[in-house]
C-alpha cells in the first residue's frame, strides 16, 4: 500500500522480508543509474538494527561493486572496532560486496576530538567531488521512537544550527540527564543530507509509524526532528515502513 505524504510517499509492507526486498531494489535501481551516468556510484547508509540485514543482503544485488563507495550518515564517536561502533556493524554485514570491491569509508578519522574528527570527515566528503560538496545517489535514513534521525535528536541544541550551517558534518555532544544520545557522535548536517538524489527512510513497528506521523502533523525541529527534515527537504522521501 502506498500512502502520498505532500511529496513524499509511504510504502506499507506486510513483512521485514519484503520491506528489505523494496530496500535493496531502491539500493540497486539508484546505484546502477549512477553507474550508468557518471561511472560510479556514492551512497551514505544509517546504522542500528533495522537497516543491518539490508547491509547483508546486499551480495544479492547484481553491481559493479568496484565502482560504489558507501559512507556513514552518523556515527558513534567510539573506535571503529568497540560493539557501539555502526562502522564495525556496516563493515561485517557488508563484508561480502567490500571483498567484491566496494569501498567503504568512515566518519571516524580522529579518535583525540569530536570536533576534528568531523573536520576530516567533511574533508573526505569533499574528496569525493573535488573539495565541493558532493551529492549522495542514495542515502538509506533510519528514526528512533524519539522522532531522531542522523544523530540530530528532540531537545539538543544542535537543533538550532543543523538546518542553517554550512558545515557537511558536525560533532554531537552527549545529552545531559541521561537522554540520548548517551555518546558522543559525528552527523551529516541537513545541508549535507539534502545534497541527495534519493532518500529511502526505512523504518519498522507500530511506535515509530506512530511517531513519523505525529512528526509530520508537528514538525517542530526541538521535538520532532524527522518532520523538520521532512518539512523541508527537497528531495521526494520514499518511506518504507513494516509491522
Amino acid at each position: 500500500m502506498t500512502e502520498a505524504l505532500g511529496i513524499h510517499r509511504l510504502r506499507t509492507f506486510d513483512s521485514a522480508a519484503e520491506a528489505e526486498t523494496a530496500v535493496l531494489a531502491a539500493i540497486a535501481e539508484a546505484l546502477s543509474a549512477a553507474i550508468a551516468k557518471r561511472g560510479q556510484a556514492l551512497w551514505i547508509g544509517a546504522g542500528g538494527g533495522t537497516p543491518k540485514p539490508v547491509y547483508q543482503q546486499l551480495d544479492t544485488l547484481d553491481l559493479p561493486w568496484d565502482k560504489v563507495t558507501l559512507s556513514q550518515v552518523d556515527e558513534r564517536f567510539v573506535p571503529v572496532d568497540d560493539a557501539a561502533s555502526n562502522t564495525k556493524m556496516m563493515a561485517e554485514a557488508a563484508a561480502p560486496v567490500i571483498a567484491k570491491g566496494m569501498r567503504f569509508d568512515t566518519l571516524i578519522r580522529d579518535l583525540s576530538d569530536a570536533g576534528l574528527c568531523a573536520q576530516q570527515a567533511e574533508t573526505l566528503l569533499r574528496g569525493f567531488n573535488d573539495g565541493d560538496a558532493p551529492e549522495f545517489d542514495l542515502t538509506l535514513l533510519g528514526m528512533g521512537p524519539d522522532k531522531h534521525y542522523a544523530s540530530i535528536f528532540p531537545g539538543h541544541a544542535l537543533n538550532a544550527t543543523v538546518y542553517d550551517t554550512d558545515a557537511l558534518v558536525l560533532p554531537v555532544a552527549p545529552a545531559s540527564g541521561g537522554a540520548e544520545p548517551k555518546l558522543p557522535r559525528i552527523t551529516l548536517t541537513v545541508k549535507a543530507l539534502n545534497r541527495s538524489r534519493r532518500i529511502v527512510l526505512y523504518i519498522t513497528g507500530q511506535e515509530k509509524r506512530d511517531a513519523l506521523m505525529a512528526a509530520i502533523a508537528d514538525p517542530n525541529p526541538d521535538t520532532a526532528p524527522i518532520g523538520a527534515f521532512l518539512a523541508q527537504c527537497p528531495v521526494p522521501v520514499d518511506i518504507v515502513w513494516c509491522p
